[in-house]
């Protein structure tokens, strides 16, 4: 029987192929121009490539919006990124069609290819519909700040992370972060290992030094993290996230739903990306610098941070807002 995991997972592996294609595609145009022209379904005999050199980076961005939404669960976005960008084998499809001595089999797979969108559309917009507020599979998020850089000492917040939560792959350059297993169980990634912790076990990651953690347990776990020397963004960065995935604003894997939210959230964590994820942190920070601007920081800070000044040293479930 397929679950809803089942499902959501399909869908994600379906998304990410759907990307990797569009890369290759790309990458075919731009390496051997004349044979993706002919898989495109056309037969021009240009004196250069310009034509080919456009399509394929218009590919190659598609294919790498598509990945990284996919890969890190963000299905609101992807859903209406695949919806969108199926005006793309739409027109592709008549551009064909009107052209002199093209392939019909190319037009028809370009015909094919916005349906597929279509149909994968629907699933993503049946599997991952909003969130409303305070029915937040979160709705347990709890986080604590034990010390606080502001009173001269490191950084240490006590914190939950609900079964499925998951951070990709990423470093910071400002501090060290050294995880202690509370209760349950945490499986974090730190440089070439892979750590499984289980209560009264600890694990640092340096500055520079690449890592994830993923609970993968099916059970609450209960973490404090350390952060040397302390910094007070990241203990915003924490406090933030937490209050929005209580009120419904994370996904299943605790990211922040709306970008904008996001971009502030790893700017705060002084979070940096590994790999192809790299490609989007120019991109981030321009989101970063606009939600600031906009009045969103001051709004989550004023909403999820304050609140936690007057009870640092209780235990805290962030309240719902509205």
């Amino acid at each position: 029987m397929m679950t809803t995991q089942h499902i959501s997972f399909s869908l994600r592996l379906t998304s990410l192929l759907i990307g990797l294609g569009m890369l290759f595609i790309g990458t075919r145009f731009l390496l051997a121009p004349e044979q993706g022209e002919a898989g495109f379904g056309l037969d021009y005999n240009q004196p250069n490539y310009a034509f080919h050199t456009i399509k394929g980076i218009r590919d190659l961005f598609s294919g790498l919006i598509i990945v990284l939404f996919a890969w890190h669960h963000y299905r609101r976005p992807l859903f209406l990124t695949l919806l969108a960008g199926s005006i793309i084998p739409f027109a592709d499809m008549l551009t064909v069609w009107h052209t002199p001595g093209s392939n019909l089999w190319a037009m028809l797979i370009h015909g094919g290819t916005v349906l597929m969108l279509w149909i994968l559309c629907y699933f993503l917009g049946q599997s991952a519909p909003e969130t409303k507020t305070g029915t937040s599979v979160h709705a347990d998020a709890y986080v604590k700040r034990i010390s606080s850089v502001s009173e001269g000492k490191n950084s240490v917040l006590e914190f939950s992370i609900l079964p499925g939560e998951s951070t990709p792959w990423h470093y910071h350059r400002l501090f060290s972060e050294t995880f202690e297993v509370l209760k349950g169980e945490l499986t974090v990634g730190r440089g070439e290992q892979t750590l499984v912790l289980s209560a009264g076990q600890t694990a640092t990651i340096q500055p520079g030094q690449k890592h994830f953690f993923h609970n993968t347990s099916g059970q609450e776990c209960l973490v404090k993290v350390t952060i040397s020397p302390g910094n007070h963004d990241f203990e915003e960065a924490l406090l933030i996230s937490k209050g929005l995935a209580g009120d419904g604003l994370a996904s299943e894997s605790g990211t922040p739903k709306k970008l904008l939210d996001l971009a502030l959230f790893i700017r705060l964590n002084d979070s940096h990306m590994i790999g192809l994820q790299k490609v989007a942190e120019p991109l981030f920070r321009l989101l970063a610098d606009y939600a600031t601007r906009q009045g969103r920081l001051e709004y989550l800070r004023n909403t999820y941070v304050m609140p936690n000044k007057t009870n640092d040293q209780e235990i805290n479930k962030i309240p719902a807002v509205g």
